[in-house]
């Protein structure tokens, strides 16, 4: 199940992600990037902001403004622990 984030127009905020070992085995996070997406269109992108927690977990944000009221968005994180691209979404609405 996605998780969701709800907006009221006009708000700028964070979206963070925790991203966490699924071995119990320490991990590093070298670079993140997000897209948000209204529908198929591409209303913003960056490079997003790691904070690491411990050794087997690290917090992925970015900070998103939506511009449409009703917009039904997808905030997609694509993330790098070498050597694996991995990617996660959240849906965000707003009202």
């Amino acid at each position: 199940m996605l998780e969701k984030v709800g907006f009221e127009l006009g708000e700028k905020k964070y979206v963070c992600i925790s991203v966490r070992s699924t071995n119990g085995k320490p991990f590093d996070v070298t670079s993140a990037k997000y897209v948000l997406r209204n529908g198929e269109q591409e209303e913003n992108l960056g490079t997003c902001e790691i904070m690491q927690k411990s050794d087997t977990e690290t917090l992925l944000s970015a900070l998103i403004q939506p511009m449409i009221k009703g917009g039904s968005y997808t905030l997609e994180f694509t993330y790098e622990i070498p050597p694996e691209i991995l990617k996660h979404e959240v849906r965000i609405y707003v009202s």
